[in-house]
């Protein structure tokens, strides 16, 4: 399931990186809807219109793979939705505070169960995909799915408790930044590996 790989040095050298914009950066940085959470929309944005013309591309286990990338695209729309809210993110209240699901009427009360069936639809087109037969024959590079697993981690660290300075919504944010840009370094390492004769 996993296979040895080369060093991803940009995703290693933004992983050290990170810790220092952590100290240098402003709050307002880290704010909903900010700079670096913008910045992380490019990502997911990329790893959709990845997986969407990868749905079209000839490759191995080509019936498979459409449905794989079928549920890349639900992943990456998932995430991108989560990042906005869910459009809460362009409404706001009458203090200025992001509007709460509440204040959305039926569409508020949409969200939860529309995010269940997309998260059930992503999971059919997995099993469709036969997942399980693909990870045996591509292989996670190792090195660079640890490196996921550490910004995964950072980001929880960040969010949830005070680990040597790296607390807050910026150095959420930054290790964020880091888990989505492997995301996409995954997805089309796996497309690479799909495409391969």
């Amino acid at each position: 399931m996993f296979r040895k790989d080369k060093w991803f040095k940009l995703g290693w050298g933004y992983f050290v990186v990170m810790f220092i914009l952590e100290i240098i950066l402003p709050a307002w940085t880290g704010e909903e809807n900010g700079v670096i959470e913008n910045l992380q929309m490019l990502w997911l944005f990329a790893g959709l219109w990845y997986s969407w013309k990868m749905i079209r591309t000839k490759q191995r286990f080509l019936e498979q793979a459409k449905y794989l990338w079928s549920a890349g695209c639900v992943y990456f729309f998932l995430l991108i939705m989560r990042e906005i809210s869910w459009g809460r993110v362009f409404f706001v209240d009458e203090k200025g505070h992001m509007a709460q699901y509440s204040d959305l009427g039926l569409y508020g009360k949409l969200v939860h169960p529309t995010v269940a069936v997309f998260i059930v639809v992503a999971l059919y087109c997995l099993y469709k995909a036969k997942i399980w037969r693909t990870l045996l024959a591509v292989k996670l590079p190792i090195k660079s799915f640890v490196l996921l697993l550490l910004f995964i981690f950072m980001s929880w660290v960040g969010e949830k408790s005070n680990f040597t300075g790296f607390h807050g919504e910026v150095a959420e944010e930054l290790a964020e930044f880091g888990a989505y840009m492997m995301m996409y370094v995954l997805t089309k390492d796996m497309g690479r590996r799909l495409l391969e004769e």
